[in-house]
């Protein structure tokens, strides 16, 4: 991981950030009527996980992952309650991604582990991640298909 590319990394979640808390702030003015916007922050959760990923960053790649687990449950929360504690979730994801960012030469692991501890209570409130398929359960899906 390269001072540079942290530099990079920082400076274009600013972009995602923004396009994030807008909509963040668009669900909470109107929790039922905008709730399909939380696919809105999926994909920017998606795009910070693969920057991370690439960076070598990997708690934040985890935050992430979360992140955009939380916001597709979202989409499909039924009560006002559920919505308001994803939007929650999905502050607290992108405030300690900031942070993290901010602050990745120092010693982050308590922030890092309380939020994590939160947001995997919270999805599990939500019954749980999607299912997940890693690349070898791909391949091998693909060569059955053959």
């Amino acid at each position: 991981m390269t001072v540079s590319g942290i530099q990079e990394f920082i400076a274009e979640l600013g972009g995602f950030a923004v396009t994030a808390e807008e909509t963040l702030r668009q669900i909470e003015a109107d929790m039922e009527k905008n709730r399909g916007m939380f696919s809105v922050f999926s994909d920017r959760m998606i795009a910070i996980r693969g920057t991370a990923q690439q960076l070598s960053l990997p708690k934040i790649a985890h935050i992430a992952r979360l992140g955009e687990e939380i916001a597709m449950k979202g989409v499909t929360a039924e009560k006002r309650p559920q919505i308001r504690k994803a939007v929650g979730s999905l502050w607290d994801a992108l405030t300690t991604v900031k942070h993290l960012l901010q602050h990745h030469g120092e010693e982050t692991a308590e922030e890092h582990d309380i939020l994590v501890n939160r947001l995997e209570a919270t999805l599990r409130a939500f019954g749980g991640a999607r299912q997940q398929v890693d690349a070898d359960e791909i391949e091998r899906m693909l060569r059955e298909k053959k």
